[in-house]
């Protein structure tokens, strides 16, 4: 597996409503994941931006000009279109500073997301407001600590578990009621 988002990871940890949500949302957003192709090259452009790709339209427009995605039309990319330069970014290791942590950290960029969410829709349920997915708002850990020498004595590196905590001045502010 790569370190960016798959297709389904983006639905699931960008579009999908919370947990809890009315089934009407989950509705919408099964119906506009049908709607989302053809993208335009700006939107595919920032669309794998948010699967944690480094790309820009230029990027796109490169990859067109030395054949190596071949969109029907250049401002009309396919879901396969869009997926294929996602494994040319993933094969060069374009990503962002985010995905490009996850790759220092030794998980991918699903593994980083996926607990952010959780421990932001854990924090909105217990405090009884919403409280942002935003990594600013929360301490982050990794298990096991990297750099952790093995029973052989050898350095070992295992994958990554990551998980968040709120950070005390967040919790304190919603305690009080304020907002964040």
């Amino acid at each position: 597996m790569g370190t960016g988002l798959t297709f389904d990871e983006y639905i699931e940890l960008t579009a999908m409503p919370l947990a809890g949500a009315d089934p009407v949302f989950v509705q919408v957003v099964e119906e506009e994941r049908e709607r989302m192709f053809p993208m335009p090259l700006v939107v595919a452009a920032n669309h794998l931006r948010s699967r944690g790709y480094d790309c820009r339209p230029e990027s796109l427009e490169l990859l067109i000009r030395n054949a190596i995605v071949t969109p029907a039309d250049p401002d009309a990319w396919s879901r396969a279109d869009v997926d294929e330069a996602a494994q040319h970014f993933e094969d060069c290791e374009l990503f962002t500073p985010y995905a490009a942590m996850c790759v220092a950290l030794g998980c991918r960029y699903a593994d980083f997301k996926r607990p952010l969410r959780e421990a932001a829709e854990r924090e909105s349920r217990k405090y009884g407001r919403r409280v942002r997915d935003d990594d600013q708002l929360f301490v982050m850990h990794r298990f096991p600590p990297r750099g952790v020498t093995g029973d052989d004595g050898k350095f070992d590196i295992k994958p990554a578990v990551i998980t968040f905590t709120l950070c005390d001045d967040i919790q304190e502010r919603l305690e009080r009621g304020e907002e964040v």
